[in-house]
Parts: C-alpha cells; structure tokens; sequence
C-alpha cells in the first residue's frame, strides 16, 4: 500500500527536511508542498491526502485554525517549533506533535504509527461495508471496494466487481445514493471507482479491464479527483 503525503510549512528548509526524510520511505507519495493554510484548503478540495504534515506559525491562518476549519481533515501530524501548542492539538484530534529540530527516529516513528492507523481504519472499513446486489431469486453481499463499475442497461444496472458481474433490476441514479465517495459518475450511464481506476485516454477512462467513456459534462469533476 502507498500513501499520500502532504507537506505544510511556510518555511523552505523545513519542507526540504520533511521531504529528505520522506525520500528513505519507499511506500510514501509526496502529492504536494504548499507554504500556507490558504494554499492547503484550495488543494485538499481537489486532492486525496493520507498524512498532513502540518507547521502552525504560518502567517494569516496557523496550522490550528486550518485543522480547525476542516470538516474531514486527513490525519494531521504537527510539526513545529512551538511546544506550547501540543495540549491544543491534540483536543482537536492531532495524530502526533513533532517539536523541530525533528530527529529522524523520532520522524519515522510517528510516520509508521500513522500507517498502522490507517491501516486499521481501511480495514474495518472495508469489513463493515458490503453492498446488497438482488439478483433474480438471489441477493448477494459484496465489499463495495471490489465494485469497479456500474452500468445502466434499459431498466437494470450492470454491477462489475472483481470476481463476477451481476445484473439487478435498479436505477443507475438509485444506486448511486447507496455508494461511498470513492465512486464517481462519468456518463449518464456509467459510475466508476476512483480506487480501480488506470489512466484516462481522451474520453475514455481504463477501470480494472474495462474501457468507459466520459461525458464531457462530467469530465471536470474527474479531473478534480485524479
């Protein structure tokens, strides 16, 4: 598994310092580096983030007033120069609080227990939410994270996962309610999973092995979430 990393310091040497210590973890993917609160709100609206690494004296907004005003932060490590902070963070759900100049082992410490936790959470997740598929006389349970597409078909939806396909008698626009944030329609007639997606090609969207066409009206909310 990979996760992805944002950086947030208004000060170039310690961006550089976070990333130098991130280079030595092979599993980690720096999606961004940003030198303030204003920039990180912009990019979190369009971007998926794993980890935030977080400075609080950043000027017109602080990393405290960022966490603050988001409503579905990722897990936030702190990482500043000011102790005083750290009972402050924590009530507001801070994962860790790294006081600088940060040690390398104490870097790597709070970066792995932030991978244990995650991991935890995608696995519950994926445990506690199955999809019902009725199938003629059948109704079938599935992880929703096995489901890749879904494709309107007259007065039936084709529902792809990994293992099979099924076929239930629904409304592509009934459906749709019942799936979690990782799905996304593209065509009037598709809805695809962000989390099985490959490349998109012109119009056209690879999903595990299928092709999908994109429609242009939902073209731009799919490049919001690449």
């Amino acid at each position: 598994m990979r996760y992805k990393c944002l950086i947030v310091d208004d000060e170039p040497i310690a961006r550089q310092i976070i990333t130098d210590y991130l280079s030595d973890l092979k599993d980690i993917d720096i999606v961004g580096q940003l030198k303030s609160a204003i920039e990180t709100i912009h990019f979190l609206q369009s971007h998926t983030v794993d980890i935030l690494f977080l400075d609080i004296n950043m000027p017109r907004l602080s990393g405290i007033q960022l966490l603050k005003d988001l409503k579905h932060p990722p897990l936030v490590i702190f990482t500043t120069a000011y102790s005083e902070y750290a009972v402050t963070a924590f009530e507001l759900e801070a994962f860790d609080y790294l006081v600088k100049p940060i040690a390398f082992d104490r870097f790597l410490k709070a970066v792995n227990n932030a991978k244990s936790r995650i991991n935890e959470k995608k696995s519950n997740l994926r445990e506690t939410r199955l999809f019902t598929i009725k199938e003629d006389k059948r109704i079938y349970k599935v992880n929703v994270e096995d489901i890749f597409l879904l494709q309107a078909y007259g007065d039936y939806v084709r529902i792809y996962t990994t293992e099979k396909k099924y076929i239930t008698k629904s409304k592509l626009s009934s459906l749709k309610t019942s799936l979690p944030d990782s799905f996304l329609q593209v065509h009037r007639s598709y809805i695809i999973n962000l989390q099985h997606l490959k490349y998109l090609e012109g119009n056209m969207v690879s999903v595990h092995k299928e092709m999908v066409p994109v429609s242009q009206s939902f073209r731009e909310a799919l490049l919001k979430r690449l």
